[in-house]
């Protein structure tokens, strides 16, 4: 089974060797803050919600390069408009048929004040139906990173949203709760089965998914555990499969181990230093 997980947290990783295994168990440090897919951009949540939610294009996990998820086509109709043909024939978990009403509101809903997703709508315009199976998406300037923009904007259900009072993405600002916090309802290859805030997230295979299955799991298992002796002693006794972030000091102890497999590499960040330039005085400043 496909496990679309994109682990930009991520610099080392350790993952034992299970073939067999049909649920995959893991660890990290800390847990997704919300199953609401536009309330709070976290690096680790955006992974985990990419194998439940799912947007019109992702990232190739080898090329890096885009490719169509929900949108099976796109064309750049002129430099600010930019068209979407839909993949037919997608279910939402509940069932219901994924259209470009649903695809509109997505990306409007990202858009909202209550998002934090509008660093990845910025410079978008407004988002028009066509017809059931595409949608047009207009910038307010010629945006040649529109598509880099768009695979972090995933597809939720329109009337799953106004069914259960979700329309507006939860506030990170204050401690209210919409049912999307708790609750998920895309078009990915798991579905979410149980969240335990800060204890246990899991996750069973979607049988209806549009895509090809690949592998053999079928059930994942997430346990946050602060501590990071605890997740090594985990790993090594094969009590979880993989660990997210085990601590650098143990790393030549678990390439010796032959059960284990650490891998790492190359990540594809960008972290800058912001100067304030604001204020006439710096704090602190005489």
């Amino acid at each position: 089974m496909q496990f679309r997980f994109t682990l930009l947290a991520a610099a080392l990783a350790v993952a034992s060797v299970g073939v067999q295994a049909k649920t995959f168990k893991w660890t990290s440090a800390s847990d997704i803050p919300t199953w609401d897919i536009h309330s709070q951009n976290n690096a680790l949540a955006n992974g985990v919600h990419a194998s439940v939610y799912e947007s019109l294009v992702y990232y190739n996990s080898r090329t890096f390069k885009v490719e169509p998820v929900l949108a099976t086509a796109w064309k750049q109709m002129t430099p600010t408009q930019l068209r979407f043909t839909l993949r037919q024939g997608v279910k939402f978990h509940d069932g219901s048929a994924f259209t470009a009403d649903d695809a509109v509101f997505s990306l409007q809903r990202a858009m909202a004040k209550t998002s934090n997703f509008g660093i990845y709508a910025q410079g978008i315009d407004r988002v028009v139906k066509v017809d059931n199976n595409t949608i047009d998406v207009f910038t307010k300037d010629p945006n040649p990173v529109l598509l880099n923009q768009m695979t972090e904007l995933r597809m939720m259900s329109k009337a799953w949203a106004e069914k259960n009072k979700s329309v507006e993405p939860k506030d990170i600002k204050t401690k209210d709760e919409n049912f999307a916090h708790r609750n998920a309802n895309g078009t990915g290859p798991f579905m979410l089965k149980e969240w335990q805030p800060d204890q246990k997230l899991v996750l069973t295979r979607n049988p209806a998914w549009w895509g090809k299955a690949e592998g053999n799991v079928t059930e994942v298992v997430y346990t946050p555990v602060k501590s990071t002796a605890t997740r090594m002693a985990a790993l090594l006794s094969g009590e979880v499969d993989f660990v997210l972030d085990p601590s650098p000091q143990d790393l030549p102890r678990l390439r010796q181990d032959s059960n284990l497999k650490v891998v790492d590499g190359i990540e594809n960040r960008t972290i800058f230093f912001g100067m304030d330039q604001f204020r006439d005085e710096l704090p602190g400043s005489n």
